[in-house]
């Protein structure tokens, strides 16, 4: 028998994957605009360290390890660095200043030793709720949310997120009549959607800058439809089974 492979996934949050979007749609934005010779300064070699800031920041607001915000300060603080002394705000010759670093990792290996990630779930996420309602009621702003529901009779809710993350398993629940409605309102989030094999879902939410990803298995015969509408700015929305 062959030993079974055990295999490591790294869980990253999903508002993590929504900052490195606008990282890369600012650095292309920033791009074009040097190409247009919209202004005067070239503004993709003046601002693209301001993407640091924004990977440091996720780290701080969403970090997978008691390190994980000393390396997201030290990002936000070379980023801010950088972009004073494109600016000529300051003169800081970064290349003395390289020990620094070698002394924070020192200390992020230290805190992560002294304080080990804990393994909330499976792969180290914010703790699963359950809840019994037939209605939920999920607002996060710069922050994570993860939730069960297995109401027998789920008529809807509405998720409001805005900079940050929500999980909602809805595999064990059951519709009340025909259709559910969910309000979704996504604003530089992730929301992820899981649902019942048997439902129809019904995509009418209008994204900006954004995306809706159904990635469901049509149901041969439906009985039961969940209704999906709202809004994702800078934002994405994943529906699975």
């Amino acid at each position: 028998m062959r030993p079974h492979r055990i295999r490591r996934h790294h869980a990253y949050h999903p508002a993590q994957r929504i900052v490195f979007g606008l990282a890369v749609i600012g650095i292309g934005t920033l791009a074009l605009l040097d190409n247009l010779h919209v202004f005067g300064v070239p503004m993709l070699r003046t601002f693209w360290p301001l993407a640091l800031v924004l990977f440091g920041l996720s780290r701080i607001v969403w970090p997978r390890h008691a390190g994980s915000w000393l390396f997201g300060i030290a990002l936000v603080i070379v980023g801010g660095v950088m972009t004073a002394q494109n600016l000529d705000l300051v003169s800081i010759r970064l290349r003395d200043w390289w020990p620094v670093f070698i002394i924070l990792g020192g200390v992020s290996i230290l805190a992560r030793g002294l304080f080990p990630r804990h393994r909330r779930q499976a792969c180290g996420d914010t703790p699963s709720t359950l809840e019994h309602g037939d209605r939920i009621a999920i607002d996060a702003s710069f922050s994570a949310i993860r939730q069960q529901n297995d109401s027998r009779a789920f008529k809807g809710g509405c998720i409001d997120v805005t900079f940050g993350g929500v999980e909602l398993d809805l595999r064990q629940a059951a519709i009340e009549g025909p259709e559910a409605v969910l309000e979704i309102s996504a604003r530089f989030s992730g929301v992820e959607l899981r649902v019942p094999r048997e439902w129809q879902i019904v995509v009418d939410i209008a994204p900006t800058l954004g995306g809706v990803e159904d990635r469901t298995v049509p149901p041969m015969n439906p009985t039961q439809r969940l209704v999906l509408r709202g809004d994702a700015m800078f934002g994405g929305v994943e529906v699975k089974n």
